[in-house]
Formats: C-alpha cells, structure tokens, sequence
C-alpha cells in the first residue's frame, strides 16, 4: 500500500473547486466545511466528522445533486476514511463520484482524486478486483490532465503495481512500480520516503519472480532511501531488511542475510510489525 504522504498528497477534497462554484451561496455551508476540515487537520475525527455532516444537510437545502453536495460527501469520506469507517467512507465517496463526473465531467481532477479515494478504501475492504476499476479510471485522468511524469500519476502506478503484487501477478506488477520508482527519482532525486517505498515494492517483485540480481540491488537501495529518510530504527526499514534478508537466506548467503535479520530484530523490539 501506498504511504500515509502518498495517500495525503491524493486526498481531494475538492474544496477550492467549489468554492469558486458557490461565491455568494450560503455562508453558512462554507462555515461549517471550513470547521470540519479544520478539525480534521487536527485530527479531532470525532468534531470533524459532526460539522462535516451539518455541512451536507446544508449543502442538501440547494438539490441533493448540488456539486455542493458531492464535495462535501467527497470530505466527508476522508474523515470516514481516517475513522476507519471503510464502509461508510465507500458510500459517501460513491455519492460523490456521481456528483461530480456529472458537474466536471468524467476526466476532471476531482473526479480523478474521488477515483483514488474510492481505490483506497476498496483496498481497505480486501476488494482488489473492484480497486484496479477505479485505479484505472484515476491513471487515465492524470495522465491526461497531469502528465505522465506527474507524481500524482506515479503514485497511481505504485499503488496499482502494489495490488498486483498482492495478487502475486508479478508481471503486471513490475512495469508499474519500475516507472513509479523512475518518475520518483527524477521528481525527488534519491532521498524520497516514496522512493524508498516504490524501490522495496519493486525488490519484493523481483525477488518473487527469482530475479535476484536484480532484487538484491533495488533491496539495498530501499535500505539506504529508508535508513537516511526515515531512521536507522524505523518500522520501514524493519521491513525491507527482513525481505531481503529472506532472500539472501534463499541465495545462500547466510553472514549477510544474518546481518540483516539482526538489524531487524532489534527494531523490531521498538516497532513491532503490525499484523
């Protein structure tokens, strides 16, 4: 899965959109969505997500295809989403999806960055197949709107090469997190927690396909990326030791692979691994 800046940087909340749609509307609407996401960036869920639902019903008052509407559904997903409400985050994202596609079109950035939030939540859910649906729909919009050197578009592809990893079709897999890893690096340069994240998606790709030689250098990349962006006792790198320390085991390489498991170990016994 992708970072919690990955997903951060995805978030649409569409919120300047519509406001440039509703000057002069009801003051009070734009009251409470400025207070719900407020509360939301300071993580009170709870208060957020009470003024996010006073900000629908009165965004309700002007048609309930309004795109004021869909917006507010689309924020009030997130918060959902951060509640850990997969359910009820899936629901308002859909009904914001309607929304919007209606009111922007079906390529437009919001209808773009409800595709991801939509994508996420289904991955939440355990429903792949039903994800790489709106991961598609979400690619095709930032390849469009954005480039294809977009970081947006990047990180589409790390995620869906993510999901194919977890569907263990690795060849479908590889190209994605490749071109991910590549866009990052140009982007970002070579210390990038995201890079750090696509290189450790693409080493386990290799690793699974028997391409160690491969697998070995994108593993030890990932290792320095993560050491240096996110710590020496970082959970990160925790993980990207332990699997390259698996496949050196498989390579023979025991002194190495026991060097690594170690270091893992030990930060382990801070972090340890979430189930």
């Amino acid at each position: 899965m992708l970072s919690t800046r990955a997903l951060r940087l995805f978030a649409g909340i569409c919120f300047a959109s519509s406001l440039a749609f509703s000057q002069g509307a009801d003051s009070a609407w734009q009251d409470l969505v400025m207070q719900g996401l407020n509360a939301a960036s300071e993580n009170d869920i709870p208060k957020a997500e009470h003024l996010l639902i006073k900000a629908f019903h009165e965004a309700e008052h002007f048609g309930a295809n309004d795109v004021r509407v869909g917006t507010t559904q689309n924020s009030l997903g997130l918060v959902y989403k951060s509640a850990k409400k997969y359910h009820e985050a899936e629901t308002a994202f859909r009904k914001a999806l309607g929304i919007l596609e209606t009111a922007y079109g079906p390529e437009s950035i919001d209808v773009g960055n409800v595709n991801f939030n939509i994508a996420s939540v289904l991955l939440e859910l355990g429903k792949s197949e039903q994800a790489l649906i709106f991961l598609r729909n979400c690619k095709t919009v930032y390849e469009r709107q954005l480039g294809g050197e977009s970081l947006k578009t990047a990180a589409v592809m790390c995620m869906t090469g993510d999901v194919y990893r977890g569907m263990k079709n690795y060849k479908e897999a590889e190209p994605l997190l490749k071109r991910c890893s590549q866009i990052r690096e140009a982007s970002g340069g070579m210390l990038s927690a995201d890079l750090g994240e696509a290189m450790h998606s693409l080493a386990i790709v290799y690793q699974m396909q028997g391409k160690y030689g491969l697998a070995d250098p994108a593993f030890k990349l990932a290792e320095r990326i993560r050491e240096k962006t996110q710590g020496i006792m970082s959970a990160p790198l925790a993980d990207t030791l332990e699997a390259h320390g698996t496949m050196l085991k498989q390579m023979g390489r025991d002194p190495e692979a026991e060097r690594d498991l170690k270091l893992a170990a030990v930060i382990r016994k801070r972090f340890p691994k979430v189930k």
